[in-house]
């Protein structure tokens, strides 16, 4: 499988031909995108059933489009999937969750996803990486299992469909203790390999695939290893977790499949913290790190 982010993929003169070429190779492309051009470049690619296009959604009109600092960008989104849907293509939606939001409000959103015959949408809590702006949007670990505990509530009837797999939204849940497998879903740009994942990109970057997997040092990333991770839930790192427990305990990740994610009760212990609390990392806004730029207190720009 292969996931082409962006930017936005669709600007791309080459994209059409670099998908073509993919498909040929009997490769599953997810090809991700805002929506926002999809319209006018859709009758460059063909419905295939290695093409997806994962379009970018994070709730409501209201929601999204403050998301995107936009608006009217929701109601080309909503479009441009009626329109895939109608041609032909599978589509899924790509949802980060953010601060302020509640579980009815989130509810409301994946009732109305359901309706427009997506495949399923993909979930996860915002991280507050390095060089993520509005740091003050993100949520932290904790608040983040209550809230899925408090949507997953919802899901009376099991109608919601999910692009991920039932441990994985387990974990979301609060009741899977999992470390991150960064090399599970690696990055590769026109930089090279990006060291671990590509949410901490002041990390590096390997020439080859060989020396991602090899040279890096992968005991210094993961939760409770290094506080650039302290909240990190992110699909792109747990997911393959998840699949790796879902093939060591398939009864478990079918009876959860079945019933659906624990919504009460003890959450899971947290892995240990093996740095001082000190370390924490704390990302600024991009305009404040341009600023101790400026006045020469920090090198690194985000």
């Amino acid at each position: 499988m292969i996931s082409i982010p962006g930017g936005e993929p669709l600007i791309h003169k080459e994209m059409p031909e670099i998908v073509e070429q993919l498909i040929k190779r009997k490769k599953f492309v997810y090809l991700c995108t805002n929506a926002v051009l999809l319209k006018k470049y859709i009758n460059k690619y063909e419905p295939s059933p290695y093409l997806t296009f994962s379009i970018h959604l994070d709730g409501n009109k209201e929601r999204h489009d403050a998301s995107v600092c936009q608006g009217g960008v929701f109601d080309k989104c909503i479009e441009a999937v009626k329109i895939a849907r109608e041609r032909g293509f599978r589509v899924t939606l790509n949802c980060t969750l953010f601060q302020g939001e509640s579980a009815d409000e989130v509810a409301e959103f994946l009732d109305m996803a359901m309706q427009l015959g997506i495949e399923g949408v993909t979930i996860s809590p915002g991280y507050s990486y390095e060089r993520a702006p509005k740091q003050d949007v993100f949520l932290k670990k904790r608040e983040s299992k209550q809230l899925f505990r408090n949507i997953f509530k919802l899901n009376i009837n099991k109608s919601w469909r999910f692009n991920q797999s039932s441990l994985y939204l387990d974990f979301l849940a609060g009741n899977q203790t999992y470390q991150c497998t960064p090399w599970g879903n690696p990055t590769r740009n026109v930089f090279g390999w990006q060291k671990p994942c590509y949410l901490l990109v002041g990390e590096g970057y390997a020439p080859t695939f060989s020396a991602l997997l090899n040279e890096t040092n992968w005991e210094n990333y993961g939760s409770g290893k290094n506080p650039k991770c302290a909240n990190c839930m992110v699909h792109c790192g747990y997911e393959a977790t998840a699949v790796n427990d879902t093939f060591r305990h398939p009864l478990r990740a079918l009876g959860v499949f079945l019933k659906g994610p624990k919504t009460h009760g003890e959450m899971a212990p947290e892995l240990p913290v093996l740095y001082n609390d000190s370390e924490v990392f704390e990302p600024k806004l991009v305009v404040e790190n341009k600023m101790s730029k400026n006045n020469g207190k920090n090198k690194q720009v985000a």
